[in-house]
């Protein structure tokens, strides 16, 4: 584990923590005893700070029983480049996602990402790149815009009259 690790989850701790000690104020919402809307947070929060907590231990216990001295492979080197690869594209991908999104509507920026993403992640077969975007599509319009009726964005011009024929 690297000292980055440790202080990211010191940090993510402390931020849990202070949100959960200042979210206790969300007890006296609704009545006594109800799981509802007080409780939810700090039910979120505080698993929340126990999880990094937990994480916290971890990595300072690995970083402590590590060789300073441990010398790495050529495919340990390999690896993390391949990784260090995968996520920064990644990264781009959902990024250009986010900045698509307003452009293009929710729906065709979703089929696109999807196998884009896939892609960056390393899937290969085919018959999930081509599956995966009409499937997860459907089922996250399905869901999120027919049944809760959260209305998604739908673009700009031809892309918003696509759109409109599914929503």
């Amino acid at each position: 584990m690297k000292k980055g690790e440790i202080v990211f989850f010191a940090v993510c701790v402390a931020f849990f923590s202070f949100m959960f000690y200042d979210g206790l104020e969300l007890r006296s919402h609704g009545r006594s005893g109800e799981i509802g809307s007080g409780l939810w947070p700090l039910i979120a929060l505080g698993a929340s700070a126990l999880f990094s907590a937990t994480l916290l231990i971890s990595s300072i216990t690995k970083f402590r029983q590590k060789d300073a001295d441990e010398d790495q492979t050529p495919e340990a080197i390999a690896e993390k480049k391949r990784q260090r690869i995968t996520v920064t594209l990644s990264v781009v991908c959902f990024l250009a996602y986010l900045v698509g999104i307003p452009w293009i509507g929710f729906i065709l920026a979703t089929f696109i990402y999807i196998p884009v993403f896939a892609l960056a992640l390393g899937e290969r077969r085919m018959s999930v790149l081509l599956i995966s975007p009409f499937l997860l599509t459907a089922i996250i319009v399905a869901v999120f815009a027919k049944f809760i009726t959260i209305p998604f964005p739908k673009g700009v011009g031809i892309f918003a009259a696509f759109s409109r024929l599914f929503y």
